[in-house]
């Protein structure tokens, strides 16, 4: 049962959030905080800025596109197991399961910390068909040898998916169903919105593809499909889950030897897969469209984020500015133990 909760702990972070919606910063907000306290779930806001969504409230169930939160909660956690199963190892090379890949030298762990020295993006992505970008992705050129520095890389992530797609042998929606979203109970997590395209929250509106609403916004994973770096869309009440079984480690996801290692891990201000710009202790990542994920490590508290920022279009840099300003906050209530 969820206990409750000192409604002080979390009401600056939920003000924040309705000034950012009373400011038309963003539309609408949903926000998950996760301790030993239990869970609380905050919705704001309407779910747009258009025709009929600003009609519409932010409410429980909303499908949120992940954008890159598909790194963590789906590529580098099934990459993680797939570890500890030793059907790979970190060291493993690229090249030993994806042949056609152009680097001997470019290893998991590369790409998981994002220091395979591979571009972060592909240039004139919207030119390519999807097989010439699968190709690409092959041959892309290095910006920089392995272990150079850090390069946070889209392409790097996309390959990581085509490794588990190979291990696996299935796709990487039915991979992730299998060994996370089901043993966590995360329902509505997947690459197709279930049930009622209603509940999907929209994200940018572009000449090219409309007002774009339960189709993933990514141009990379629009191409590819289900892809390793984007494309996972799902809703604060599973991502909740998700953060609990991270934060009270469970075994579902690892044992805690592998815990241990993504805690422990700290590289360019990273673990494996994850950032770790908000201290050793921490986790996080965010998502083009709006979206994070911070944990506490060390305080056992969570806190998830979930927005439409790009809606109705990208050039929406206030909003990032105070997503900082909120982790900050939360993570400051986290050391007080508020």
């Amino acid at each position: 049962m969820v206990k409750a909760w000192n409604n002080e702990n979390v009401a600056v972070l939920e003000e924040m959030a309705e000034q950012l919606v009373r400011d038309q910063v963003i539309c609408g907000a949903s926000l998950g905080f996760v301790s030993d306290q239990g869970i609380r779930l905050k919705y704001a806001g309407k779910q747009g800025a258009v025709v009929p969504y600003c009609d519409r409230n932010v409410e429980s169930g909303m499908y949120y596109d992940l954008a890159s939160l598909t790194k963590i909660i789906g590529t580098t956690t099934r990459i993680l197991q797939l570890v500890e199963k030793e059907v790979i190892s970190l060291s493993t090379p690229v090249k030993e399961i994806l042949g056609r890949f152009s680097y001997e030298d470019v290893t998991v762990e590369h790409l998981l910390l994002h220091t395979s020295g591979l571009p972060a993006e592909i240039r004139n992505k919207e030119s390519w068909s999807r097989e010439n970008l699968l190709d690409y992705l092959y041959t892309t050129p290095r910006e920089r040898e392995a272990e150079e520095g850090f390069l946070y890389s889209d392409v790097g992530f996309i390959l990581l998916g085509k490794i588990i797609e190979s291990l696996d042998k299935t796709t990487l929606d039915e991979s992730f169903r299998e060994h996370i979203f089901n043993p966590l109970g995360m329902k509505d997590t997947s690459y197709l919105v279930q049930g009622n395209r209603e509940r999907c929250i929209p994200t940018e509106c572009t000449e090219q593809r409309g007002c774009i609403c339960g189709e993933v916004h990514d141009t990379k994973a629009y191409l590819l499909g289900q892809c390793g770096s984007a494309g996972l869309f799902s809703t604060l009440e599973d991502m909740v889950k998700f953060v609990k079984a991270y934060l009270e480690h469970s075994r579902l996801l690892f044992e805690e030897e592998m815990f241990e290692k993504l805690c422990s891990t700290m590289r360019f201000e990273r673990t494996l897969g994850w950032s770790k710009e908000y201290g050793r202790d921490t986790l996080y990542h965010t998502g083009f469209t709006g979206t994070s994920v911070l944990m506490d490590l060390k305080n056992r508290k969570g806190f998830v984020l979930l927005t439409n920022r790009v809606h109705p279009s990208r050039d929406n840099v206030e909003f990032l500015k105070m997503r900082k300003k909120m982790n900050e906050v939360y993570l400051n209530m986290a050391v007080r133990n508020l």
